[in-house]
């Protein structure tokens, strides 16, 4: 998988302890009836040193390197090795 491509894509992206995160969120608007939610549809990609040089050369700028999640009311998760 090509790393640069995952880091341009995506509203926001964060590591943990075994993965690089991409978090697109949106928001699914049901009508009248049901409440209004904010959806969190995320990839896990399995880290590694490559995967990781490339991650903090693209954030370099970051404060917080790792960044974090955004919270959301319901999610999806995939996860790539």
């Amino acid at each position: 998988m090509d790393i640069t491509a995952f880091l341009r894509n995506g509203n926001n992206h964060y590591r943990t302890r075994d993965y690089i995160v991409q978090q697109v969120i949106g928001l699914d608007c049901y009508g009248e009836v049901i409440v209004n939610q904010i959806v969190s549809h995320d990839t896990f990609l399995k880290r590694t040193a490559a995967r990781d040089r490339e991650y903090e050369r693209f954030f370099a700028r970051r404060i917080h390197i790792d960044g974090k999640r955004l919270p959301s009311t319901m999610c999806t998760r995939v996860y790539i090795e």
